[in-house]
């Protein structure tokens, strides 16, 4: 017990005035660059076999350690005939630049582990619809960069229902429309996403300066069925617009949707984000409309709010953060 309070008092009297000498001196800090020369130095006693290992030259080195005692304001060696020798101050840094040279190695394996990404299973609940835009990129991506994972796609029917998935811990991430606040739930993004009418390249409408609800009514309009959300939206802005609704084609899958539009043969509704991936490869455009019939849905991606996600599913969780932020406002 002795011996352990004279070293703790010993190492007290030498690091307590390095550290009041560094801050009176309103010292630079001291990175891991100017640490690990310090500790080289140590390692090999020679500032010229240390310049060596390090590939820099003595003169340079020699500049460096300087400029650490100085602003430690304490000698960090002793120059001796044949070797430099570390002082009782020089020990105190060395043992520090070697915690820091720990810290780093293990940061370091850390993200090295991130980058690897264990097996197992991210479980993601969604609407129909947004699976067929950035989503199935986004996932698509991610399996490529990490095979070992498996990624289950779960197509909820509501909003509700994807909330609910997620507060019982049944899925990890949740991304849908108008999902709810609630105590259960953190949400990671929210944006809000304009709904407009979708149709192929060479349609009519896209030479319309200022596109209006009853412009559309003109031509075939593909919807979903009552089952879907988006057919209740257009229920309503029809309504509100005290327009009649009469879709050409009625059916449950957002793809067949866009496949109708893609063809020329109708139009339909949706946000940018529901057809960005045609949107870029040109096989939809997306128009904005004049009045504001539409509600303006928000899009948003939850977790819940107690308890920490896996690296992998906050990686992909972060990944969606993303690419949601790119169709923001």
């Amino acid at each position: 017990m002795s011996t352990i309070v004279l070293i703790t008092a010993s190492f007290l009297r030498i690091s307590v005035p390095i550290y009041a000498s560094y801050r009176s001196r309103k010292a630079r800090p001291m990175n891991q660059k100017t640490l690990r020369f310090l500790e080289q130095v140590s390692r090999f006693g020679s500032m010229r076999k240390a310049a060596e290992n390090l590939n820099i030259s003595s003169s340079a080195l020699n500049r460096q350690i300087l400029a650490l005692e100085e602003d430690v304001g304490m000698p960090l060696f002793e120059r001796l005939p044949r070797k430099l020798r570390l002082t009782a101050a020089g020990e105190v840094l060395v043992a520090h630049a070697q915690a820091v040279e720990r810290d780093y190695r293990l940061t370091m394996g850390r993200i090295a582990a991130l980058k690897g990404m264990e097996r197992g299973t991210i479980r993601l609940s969604t609407m129909g619809g947004l699976i067929y835009g950035p989503l199935l990129t986004l996932a698509c991506e991610f399996i490529r960069q990490h095979s070992r994972m498996l990624v289950r796609v779960e197509i909820q029917p509501s909003p509700e229902a994807i909330a609910a998935r997620v507060m019982s811990g049944e899925s990890d991430i949740g991304l849908g429309y108008n999902i709810l606040p609630n105590p259960g739930l953190r949400i990671l993004q929210a944006i809000d996403v304009e709904i407009g009418a979708v149709v192929a390249p060479d349609h009519p409408l896209t030479q319309k300066p200022a596109l209006r609800l009853s412009d559309c009514i003109q031509y075939p309009i593909v919807t979903g069925t009552d089952t879907m959300a988006i057919r209740s939206v257009m229920d309503h802005a029809f309504a509100s617009a005290e327009l009649p609704l009469q879709p050409t084609v009625e059916t449950d899958s957002i793809e067949v949707i866009k496949q109708f539009a893609m063809s020329g043969s109708a139009i339909t509704f949706l946000n940018p984000f529901d057809i960005s991936a045609e949107a870029e490869r040109g096989a939809l455009i997306w128009l904005p409309l004049v009045e504001r019939y539409f509600p303006i849905p928000s899009l948003r991606l939850v977790v819940r709010s107690k308890g920490v996600l896996e690296t992998a599913a906050a990686r992909l969780a972060e990944n969606i953060k993303s690419q949601m932020s790119v169709y923001s406002g």
